[in-house]
C-alpha cells in the first residue's frame, strides 16, 4: 500500500500511523520504506549571488566540517529569468528503509525520538541534511532550507 501523512519527518510517520489505531507489531512487521519530502523553490542560475555566512553561523545551522570546506553559499536575487530569484523546484528527501534494528524497535513501541535516534546511528540523512546538501550545491538558498526544515 501507498498513502501520503502530513507529518514533519519520516519518524513521525510511525507515530502517526499509531494514532490511526495499526498496532506497532503490524507496523514492525507490514512498513519497508517511509519517504518524508518537500519541495524548495531552486535558485535562478542567472542572478543568483554570493554571500558570505560566518563560520559560527554554518556550524549553528547544521553544516559538516566537510560541508564547510570550500563552501560558497548563494541567496536569490530576482531577475528577467526568473521568479524573485527562484526558477524551478527540487526535491528534499528522507528515505528510510526498515531494517531489522528498526522494525524491532517499532514493534517495541519506541517513540518518534527514539526512532530518529536509530535513523542516526543507521547513517539515514534527515531532511535537514538533506536540505543543507542542495544548500552546499548551490542549488537553493540557507533561507528556503530552514522555510522547509
Amino acid at each position: 500500500m501507498l498513502t501520503t501523512l502530513h507529518t514533519n519527518n519520516a519518524a513521525e510517520v510511525l507515530t502517526r500511523l499509531n494514532k490511526l489505531g495499526i498496532p506497532a507489531y503490524d507496523l514492525g512487521t507490514s512498513l519497508n520504506l517511509i519517504i518524508a519530502q518537500r519541495l524548495a523553490r531552486c535558485l535562478c542560475k542567472h542572478c543568483k549571488e554570493s554571500v558570505e555566512i560566518p563560520e559560527k553561523l554554518l556550524i549553528e545551522e547544521g553544516f559538516t566540517p566537510i560541508h564547510r570546506q570550500n563552501l560558497s553559499l548563494f541567496r536569490a536575487r530576482g531577475c528577467e529569468h526568473c521568479n524573485n530569484g527562484y526558477k524551478g523546484r527540487v526535491g528534499i528527501y528522507e528515505l528510510v528503509p526498515v531494517s531489522a534494528e528498526l522494525s524491532s524497535l517499532i514493534m517495541s513501541g519506541g517513540n518518534s525520538l527514539q526512532l530518529a535516534e536509530q535513523l542516526n546511528s543507521e547513517g539515514i540523512r534527515s531532511l535537514r541534511q538533506s536540505a543543507l546538501l542542495k544548500v552546499a550545491r548551490g542549488l537553493i538558498c540557507l533561507e528556503e532550507a530552514n522555510r522547509l526544515t
